[in-house]
């Protein structure tokens, strides 16, 4: 009987320790942007913060919900981390988003929103994964513009200014809701910026990554990758399902686009079919 409770107490033991040590993603790579925290004002309110959560929030619960797991956003304002985190225990799927990242001066509100939209994404994006759980930073990415922003902005795609490159690119590839191509194409560009910022690269509609792997590329793609996943995303008319995690790629392929400009980005994504 002891020998039971000894292994029952050890039992527990192990699988708190494993529910604690699930593996992290984050938006951006580790960095010191903290120490910047307070020197600048984009306009971002605790209040606009908190809005722009419950936008996406108030779609993806039942979304989440439907894989028997359940969304928790935590909202950390006066965290200054500048840098967004998922994360699972068992079947809570956390999101946390810092009050560090809202206050960048590269960060728009959609810009911000689509942050949120790239850690759900490593959720419910699918193939190709970094952990067994979590889609990798080049899907997630995409998945934020094919899908979330979508979902989040198809009854208000309304924009003031946009890059002439981006506006040629939708005028061209999206002409059934150029409004809320125009929306994506701004806020990937905000996001795009803030990368390059970090890793001191400026990036460009006009500029492509000529880059092509060998391998998919499953870590942080440099700045200007990413804007280009951006890109094609915001292009791709294939609609996402959001009852389906792809675990493959040939699933994958059933939801996305796959040819030209909208295929995900060769300077991260390596296809094999």
């Amino acid at each position: 009987m002891r020998g039971i409770k000894l292994f029952i107490i050890f039992l527990g033991i192990f699988l708190s320790t494993f529910l604690i040590a699930q593996p992290k993603t984050t938006f951006m790579p580790d960095n010191d942007l903290n120490l910047q925290d307070g020197l600048f004002d984009n306009g971002m309110t605790q209040t606009d913060f908190n809005n722009i959560i419950a936008s996406v929030e108030d779609y993806y619960s039942g979304v989440v919900k439907n894989f028997k797991a359940t969304l928790v956003i935590n909202r950390l304002w006066n965290d200054s981390t500048v840098n967004a985190q998922a994360y699972q225990e068992g079947n809570i799927w956390y999101v946390d988003m810092f009050g560090g990242l809202a206050r960048r001066p590269e960060i728009t509100f959609d810009g911000f929103a689509m942050v949120l939209c790239h850690e759900v994404g490593h959720h419910l994006a699918g193939f190709p994964f970094v952990e067994d759980w979590a889609a990798n930073e080049g899907q997630s990415d995409y998945f934020a513009m094919q899908a979330c922003a979508k979902n989040i902005w198809k009854d208000n795609p309304t924009v003031k200014t946009i890059d002439p490159i981006a506006k040629k690119y939708c005028d061209q590839y999206s002409p059934e809701d150029l409004n809320l191509c125009y929306r994506e194409m701004n806020a990937g560009y905000s996001l795009a910026k803030l990368l390059g910022a970090l890793g001191g690269s400026p990036v460009s509609f006009a500029t492509p990554d000529k880059v092509i792997v060998k391998r998919t590329n499953s870590a942080h793609p440099n700045a200007q990758c990413r804007l280009d996943t951006y890109v094609a995303a915001t292009l791709c008319s294939m609609q996402w399902q959001d009852s389906v995690i792809p675990q493959t790629e040939a699933e994958s392929a059933e939801y996305l686009c796959t040819s030209n400009i909208q295929a995900r980005p060769k300077c991260w994504f390596k296809p094999t079919l």
